[in-house]
């Protein structure tokens, strides 16, 4: 039986998390049809102190009411940064939005074992460990979490040597304690999530992956 295309969205900040967001969606749920949204401002505004935060929240309240209008029945922020932008965003649609955390920290918290985020922006890993811990109040639940970012790896990404990228995060995987499951705080990073998956015995889990699969539990009701 033919599966019912079902349209969704994807704001991002960052053009190299377009083809892993799509590659989570071809995986995971091939019967959406992603429609993406790209504002490279967002990041080169809030990199240069050139936006505050209110400005930056608008631009994406605009990009994800774009986004509903346009037919999407659920819509996921994908930069790291903007979670709380993602929140806010939510009272002006009446479809789910996810933050780039929201399915991985859902996942994370099942997995029952000590977690350490890898990040490759000083800020992601700690903000990730932050919602990880304040969720985990709040369901009451015990949580073991440490972090810390990936030096060199993004400004490798963006300078055109994805290679080096992979490698220092591999690198960073290996080196975790074997029985740490491992989260991916950008969705960028998860190129690379097969081959660390591959060295580890441990799960090492992505946001793009775990997005995918919470909004499409969201919108089936699977």
């Amino acid at each position: 039986m033919m599966q019912r295309r079902v349209r969704v969205g994807a704001v991002h900040a960052l053009a190299n998390a377009i083809p892993t967001t799509q590659v989570a969606f071809d995986t995971g749920w091939p019967a959406a049809d992603v429609a993406h949204l790209l504002d490279g401002s967002l990041y080169l505004d809030r990199d240069a102190g050139t936006a505050d935060d209110a400005e930056l929240t608008s631009r994406v309240e605009s990009l994800v009411k774009h986004s509903a209008a346009t037919g999407a029945l659920g819509i996921v922020v994908t930069g790291s940064f903007f979670g709380e932008a993602a929140k806010q965003a939510r009272g002006g649609v009446d479809v789910p939005v996810l933050t780039s955390f929201d399915g991985i920290i859902e996942r994370a918290l099942a997995l029952g074992r000590p977690l350490h985020v890898l990040s490759t922006t000083t800020d992601s890993a700690a903000l990730m460990s932050e919602e990880l811990e304040q969720e985990a109040t709040r369901r009451s639940q015990r949580l073991s979490v440490s972090n810390h970012p990936v030096s060199g790896a993004l400004d490798a990404l963006l300078g055109g040597d994805p290679e080096q990228h992979d490698r220092l995060i591999v690198e960073e995987v290996r080196a975790v304690d074997p029985d740490t499951a491992i989260l991916f705080a950008q969705f960028s990073m998860e190129r690379i999530l097969p081959d660390s998956a591959a060295v580890r015995s441990a799960p090492v889990i992505g946001p793009a992956s775990e997005a995918v699969a919470y909004l499409r539990k969201l919108i089936t009701q699977e």
